[in-house]
């Protein structure tokens, strides 16, 4: 064979080989481009769809003029909502306390029903304890706003925290921050910076470890397309997606894209991914609050955020932030005074909610979870970057979460605002880590005495009267097995007692007498008209709590009670929004009449006199002193303990009692009240109550308790009840008239043992 014909088979052969390695790299070209389609496609609406977590936020809280609050439970909200306190005049998310005035620069929000304008408002104690509220002008201001505090971030599985940021989100200090520390040449190169790949080459060829292409945009390829594996194969790959990503998209969008994607430390379990969830990891600050510094700090921590957080190594994390301004200086992103400025500026890391918190918010969070689930599903809850804001009051979740706690056995707490149904905070039992079973809102039990208010309310709505006397005598009703034959609590009977004492002092044979004479019927439609929606019995066992209800039900049929005869569906989410921010789903709080006026206020007296002198009297040895109503609830054997009760300006209920229903002795005024007290105490710091306000129609007429008809000159001892006009009684008291029928008035009164004992 000629050397010619040698020659022109290796050239053919050269030329197949080639043909196939094209054909190959065609192919494989088309196969990454599929594939990076597919992903652009997933990452619909701009990068900020697709694989972000949904985050949980908080209600505001309303600093309003007039309201009394201590000083230290405002801190407290300020420093968790991450403000930091100065010595000087304070700027946005910042504060200033100087007895009695606390000044505070709000950043300000706007969430669906409610917006803050950002600027400096100053509070300062009256002589009363209560707070004035002016503005910078020194303009007074009727309310103001703390913006919702980040509750917590639904991840799935994977435990990822990113926050969709939109270009219009970013400050130009943070992008230039990036840039300058990241890829210089960002804006003029084409995907791929040839020095870096000359020094990766380089570096392979001396035998060390493949070097990283340095671009943001490889860096956004191998987040969004490869695998962090260090082989000749991927870098090949991610070459070639960097340049297609440059055909397919603008810079703009690349560099969007990359500050969502880029991996920036851990929050215990969770993975904080994009320049959003770090700023509100490591700073406490959304991004266009961000500083100079902050934001050269955050485009240190991308080159190592194991090395280099704030939180593990402070120093070496400055040393970054400073090489940062430096190198925006010498690329003259930033003049010499901003620099200096920013080398001055202390890096001042701060945590908005530590690990702890977000456990005491374990059970309110699973809940919300659990009823937007079916509307939702779970890759929209968990990928889709929403956020849900709620009605929580982060601290009374906190203080909730720790009463419930403090029990003996499992205990679950509710606490609303009468006035809105908004659920404040709700602890579903001890510990979330070891029963996700939410006893708040999936457990039903017997309610025992903390039903009877119903029964009473009934009464007064047909013309009953706190004094009306009633039966307080043992009796066997009809039933199976011989009849049925409730006792009282101690077994002692007072023969008659007035509506008021009997309820006071929980009187079972007295509240049956009751139910008779109102009929079980109109019990179970006013129960049923102030929100128990659960079955009810048909039989006199229901005056005594005998029909099971959830916690949060009854909790919420009590605000009728509080709140002036009106009654709003207990709610906990508040708004959901979609990644952009547009509302999917937005609820104004909403209630609706359903006692009239005068009956509530006259039932809210009836279970004043509770708290006063009946079950729950030793609420005020256990540090609680404000005007509070309620009523004490034990089930047989001690197996359910309950309190719920209320101020003018909070309502809670507890729960405590046992999974497996056993007999544990239990009673209400024991083992519930004390956890209510101990909740309240704290929620009391800024959620003070008043005095109770009698509701128009309602009249005071001095009367004799012993007979329950007005008073006169004979009667030993006279008090004043109250009564709906047009009930009250007219004749005056027949027992103290005087002659023989005075006397057999007094017999009869007499009738039964009496007893100072009180039933819990």
């Amino acid at each position: 064979m000629t050397r010619r014909r040698r020659s022109a088979r290796r050239v053919s052969s050269w030329l197949r080989a080639a043909a196939a390695g094209l054909l190959a790299a065609v192919a494989a070209a088309a196969w990454l481009a599929v594939q990076a389609e597919r992903k652009l496609a997933a990452l619909a609406l701009g990068g900020l769809g697709e694989s972000f977590s949904s985050r949980v936020w908080s209600a505001p809280f309303e600093l309003r003029a007039g309201r009394r609050a201590e000083a230290r439970r405002l801190i407290e909200r300020l420093d968790r909502l991450g403000y930091r306190r100065t010595t000087i005049a304070p700027g946005k998310g910042e504060y200033h306390w100087g007895p009695p005035e606390l000044r505070v620069g709000l950043r300000g929000f706007k969430i669906p029903g409610a917006v803050q304008r950002e600027g400096l408002f100053v509070l300062r104690r009256d002589d009363r304890g209560a707070w004035t509220l002016r503005d910078a002008l020194d303009s007074p201001v009727a309310q103001a706003l703390l913006e919702p505090e980040l509750i917590t971030e639904l991840s799935g599985s994977k435990k990822v925290r990113r926050d969709p940021l939109a270009w219009e989100h970013i400050p130009r200090r943070l992008r230039d921050a990036v840039v300058a520390a990241e890829d210089k040449r960002f804006w003029t190169h084409h995907g791929l910076d040839p020095r870096a790949i000359l020094r990766a080459v380089w570096a392979n060829l001396r035998g060390r470890d493949l070097q990283g292409a340095s671009t943001i945009t490889q860096q956004l390829t191998k987040n969004l397309f490869l695998t962090p594996r260090r082989t000749m194969t991927r870098k090949l790959a991610e070459a070639a997606l960097s340049l297609y990503l440059e055909l397919r998209l603008d810079k703009r969008r690349i560099l969007t894209l990359y500050l969502n994607h880029i991996y920036l430390g851990q929050d215990g379990s969770a993975s904080v991914m994009g320049m959003r969830a770090a700023a509100r990891h490591y700073f406490s600050k959304d991004t266009p609050d961000l500083t100079l510094a902050e934001s050269a700090a955050l485009a240190g921590i991308i080159r190592g955020p194991g090395l280099l957080s704030p939180f593990q190594d402070a120093a070496a994390c400055r040393v970054r932030r400073d090489w940062v301004l430096r190198r925006m200086r010498e690329d003259g992103l930033i003049g010499e005074r901003e620099l200096f400025a920013a080398l001055e500026e202390p890096l001042t890391a701060a945590r908005a909610a530590e690990e702890e918190d977000r456990h005491e918010h374990a059970y309110y969070v699973a809940e919300v979870v659990r009823r937007l689930l079916p509307r939702y599903g779970g890759d929209a809850l968990y990928r889709n970057g929403l956020s849900i804001h709620t009605a929580m009051d982060p601290v009374l979740q906190a203080h909730a979460q720790r009463a419930a706690r403090a029990g003996r056995h499992q205990t679950a707490l509710v606490a609303l605002d009468p006035r809105t149904g908004d659920v404040l905070a709700l602890a579903g039992g001890r510990d979330f880590a070891e029963s996700q079973f939410n006893r708040a809102t999936q457990a039903l039990r017997q309610p025992g005495s903390a039903f009877k208010p119903f029964v009473y309310a009934a009464a007064l709505k047909i013309g009953l009267t706190p004094a009306t006397l009633l039966r307080d005598l043992p009796k066997t009703y009809p039933g199976q097995g011989g009849g049925w034959s409730p006792a009282n609590y101690d077994g002692v009977y007072h023969g008659t007692a007035t509506m008021r004492e009997a309820l006071a002092h929980s009187l079972n044979a007295a509240a049956l007498d009751l139910a008779a004479r109102v009929g079980l019927q109109r019990v179970r439609e006013l129960a049923r008209a102030c929100g128990i929606a659960g079955p009810l019995r048909d039989d006199l066992g229901l005056a005594l709590g005998s029909s099971e209800v959830g916690l949060l039900e009854l909790v919420a049929a009590y605000e009728p009670f509080a709140a002036e005869g009106r009654r709003a569906e207990p709610r906990l989410v508040t708004a959901v929004l979609d990644c952009e921010g547009a509302a999917l789903e937005a609820s104004a709080p909403q209630s609706s009449a359903v006692l009239d006026p005068a009956v509530a206020s006259l039932t809210t007296s009836l279970l004043e006199s509770v708290v006063k002198e009946g079950t729950a009297r030793s609420l005020k040895t256990l540090g609680f002193t404000l005007p509070a109503a309620g009523k004490t609830g034990t089930t047989n054997d001690g197996r359910d303990a309950w309190f719920v009760g209320y101020t003018t300006a909070l309502l809670a209920g507890v729960w405590v009692g046992d999974d497996r229903n056993r007999a544990l002795k239990l009673t209400g005024a024991k083992d519930a009240l004390p956890l209510w007290a101990a909740f309240m105490k704290e929620a009391s710091a800024d959620r003070e109550g008043g005095d109770f306000i009698l509701a128009e129609g309602v009249a005071e007429v001095a009367i004799c308790p012993e007979s329950g008809m007005p008073a006169r000159a004979g009667c030993p001892r006279k008090l004043v009840e109250l009564f709906i006009s047009g009930t009250e009684p007219l004749r005056e008291c027949a027992l103290h008239r005087g002659g023989i029928m005075g006397w057999l008035g007094r017999l009869t009164r007499r009738a039964g043992s009496f007893s100072s004992s009180r039933n819990p």
